[in-house]
């Protein structure tokens, strides 16, 4: 027995421990309760575990804590019990522990930590004390903890810690003070912390950040990282900062900064990451940002700017991403960006900007990924794309061009994906593209397009995905897409389309996915798709469709997936819906079906998942869905079916789920139907 070192107790009701409970057991190492029922922890339970290193009770239930009920823990290293709602710990439960390095008693119901609770354990290293409801701390809590690096009090009540809360923690690397509702900080509070990188504030009630806050106790130590986000700081001195030449990140969002002084970053020469997002912030000082030369990261979305001063970024030549999203901004000084050679990721979105100017995004040369969407841009220069040579995305969305001029594809041909969405576009003209020869993905949805000249995408060979959804397009015919050889993805649904001209699919034959969805295809002749060997996916819902031509799919031997729902079949009778050969999954949900008469799904041998859902039968019979010996799954929700004999499927092998809820049937026969077919459970992955 002598030659384990774990006992690990789970979902158990150990009710009350005795002192003698683990006599003999003087060679375990670790012992852990989880998910178990504790009535009571005397006096020396666990004296007998002379080597214990890990002591551990998480998601249990713990009544009472005897004064001495962890004496003799001289070994012990990790002591934590978590998730277990103690609300006190008395000063006398860590007296023994002399070696210990990690306490962790996050997540319980603590009110109050006695003073010198932790005195008796000099070697502590990391101290977890969050989520509790500690509304205060001793003054010399931490002050016999010399080689403490990480304290994390976060998730408490706390309002004020005394200034000499931390003194002596010359090791102190991080210390986590959030979601509490500090409103000052004392001048001294951090006094000493060299060794300090972490400091995180965010989520309390600061209102001010006086001069010399940091200055006077953290000036010349190794912090990197302060979060002040989530607070009610309102303006920043300048000497807020002073003295903290490490930092290299600040998180100032979800403030309300209405001002900062154009000094308060001057002394953050290191500084890479700086968040000054989701405040009330009008304007900027124009040398704001001189001396941040190393930044790397700079957010100023979703403040009140309506006007950036030329000059502001000059010094921000490490800049890889600007984020000016969310604010009033109607006009950018021609060369404000000169000096941003290094910027990637550029965001603009939701301005006020109207025109943009051949000078607007000069030196944004190595910007990969550009939005200008919802702003009420009418105008744009087509020389302004010159400053944008490594362009690969960009989106126009929700803004007033009616068009996209012709000779602004030539500055843009290294662009990979285009995006037009919501704008007062109406035609799409000659070359409209041409010269973005490396443009694969072209999205023109939500726009008021009506004609395509021939031509308007010649140019675009590399294109595989064109997306032309809810326009007002209704005449489809073959110049329209000339230039579109290696097309593989094509939206055309939420038009006006009622009729299609099959040679048109000659001009790209390697088309796998179309939809044609909420069009006016309810006419179809037979010969649409002839020109389409490779489709796989066809969507054809919501077109008003009666019934298909029998040989429509013929040529298509591929197709897997097809979309019918939302048409009018009324009654299904074989041919109603020509088969394919490999068709899996077919989609048959809000089309008024209220008849399945026998053949209808004779010759779809494929066939894995069928969904009827939404419809009005009223009937199921096996002789409906004679055919499909591969069905793997069928839905039949929210039908009016009354009449179901459970023994329906049973020659269907493959047949695992069948949905049934919403129609009018018995519940014993619901509950006989859901134990043959269960849902599958969820599965998590660790």
């Amino acid at each position: 027995m002598e030659d384990f070192v774990s006992l690990e107790f789970e979902n158990s009701n150990i009710n009350f421990l005795q002192p003698n409970t683990f006599e003999g057991f003087d060679h375990v190492k670790v012992i852990k309760f989880a998910s178990s029922n504790i009535t009571n922890i005397p006096e020396g339970s666990f004296k007998n575990l002379k080597k214990l290193e890990t002591f551990e009770i998480d998601f249990s239930t713990v009544d009472n804590i005897e004064d001495k009920a962890f004496m003799n823990m001289f070994n012990l290293k990790k002591f934590l019990i978590y998730v277990t709602k103690v609300k006190r710990f008395p000063k006398e439960a860590f007296v023994d522990m002399h070696a210990l390095a990690e306490m962790n008693l996050h997540n319980n119901d603590l009110e109050e930590i006695e003073e010198g609770a932790f005195d008796n354990s000099p070697n502590l290293v990391e101290l977890f004390i969050y989520e509790n409801k500690l509304r205060s701390l001793p003054k010399n809590i931490f002050g016999k903890l010399p080689l403490l690096e990480t304290i994390h009090i976060g998730q408490n009540s706390i309002e004020h810690l005394d200034e000499d809360t931390f003194k002596g923690l010359i090791k102190l690397k991080a210390l986590h003070l959030e979601n509490n509702l500090l409103a000052t900080l004392p001048p001294q509070l951090f006094h000493g912390l060299n060794a300090l990188t972490h400091l995180n504030l965010q989520h309390n009630a600061i209102e001010d950040l006086p001069d010399g806050i940091f200055a006077h106790s953290l000036s010349g130590t190794s912090l990197s990282h302060l979060d002040l986000s989530s607070n009610q700081i309102e303006k920043i001195s300048p000497g807020a900062f002073k003295g903290l030449h490490q930092l290299t990140e600040i998180n100032l969002e979800y403030n309300n900064l209405t001002e900062i002084a154009a000094t308060s970053f001057d002394d953050l020469k290191e500084l890479s990451s700086l968040t000054l997002s989701k405040n009330k912030l009008k304007a900027l000082p124009v040398e704001i940002f001189g001396e941040n030369t190393a930044l790397n990261y700079l957010y100023l979305s979703n403040n009140e700017i309506s006007k950036l001063e030329n000059g502001i970024f000059d010094k921000l030549v490490n800049l890889i991403r600007l984020d000016l999203t969310n604010n009033r901004i109607s006009d950018l000084e021609p060369g404000i960006f000169k000096n941003l050679k290094q910027v990637e990721s550029f965001d603009i979105v939701n301005n006020e900007l109207k025109v943009i100017s051949a000078q607007t995004f000069v030196g944004l040369s190595s910007v990969t990924y550009l939005t200008l969407s919802k702003n009420p841009i009418g105008n744009i220069d087509c020389d302004a794309f010159k400053a944008f040579p490594s362009l690969e995305y960009l989106s126009l969305q929700d803004i007033d061009m009616e068009e996209f001029p012709p000779h602004c594809s030539s500055s843009l041909r290294n662009l990979d994906r285009l995006t037009i969405v919501n704008s007062t576009m109406k035609q799409l003209k000659k070359w409209n593209f041409a010269g973005m020869e490396k443009l694969r993905s072209l999205s023109l949805t939500e726009n008021h397009i009506s004609v395509i000249e021939p031509g308007a995408f010649d140019g675009l060979a590399n294109l595989d995905s064109l997306a032309l959804y809810q326009n007002n397009l209704s005449d489809i015919v073959r110049d329209m897409f000339i230039g579109l050889e290696k097309l593989d993805w094509l939206s055309l649904s939420e038009n006006s389309i009622s009729s299609i001209d099959p040679t048109i699919f000659e001009l790209f034959p390697n088309v796998r996915y179309l939809y044609l969805a909420s069009n006016k295809l309810n006419n179809l002749k037979g010969t649409e798709f002839t020109k389409l060997p490779n489709l796989t996916y066809i969507d054809l819902s919501n077109n008003d469709i009666t019934s298909l031509p029998s040989d429509i799919f013929k040529p298509s031997t591929f197709i897997t997936n097809l979309h019918l729902n939302s048409n009018n079949f009324k009654t299904l009778k074989k041919g109603s819906i020509p088969a394919a050969p490999k068709l899996e999954y077919l989609y048959l949900q809000k089309s008024n079906i209220n008849e399945i008469q026998p053949g209808t799904f004779e010759n779809f041998k494929s066939l894995q998942e069928l969904d009827l859902s939404n419809n009005t039968l009223r009937h199921i019979s096996a002789e409906m869905f004679q055919g499909l010996t591969e069905m793997y799954a069928i839905n039949l929700e929210h039908n009016e079916i009354s009449d179901l004999n459970p023994d329906v499927f049973e020659n269907f092998p493959n047949l695992k789920r069948v949905r049934l809820e919403g129609n009018r049937l018995d519940s014993k026969i619901m509950e006989v139907m859901k134990e043959r077919y269960p849902e599958p459970g969820l599965v998590v992955l660790e």
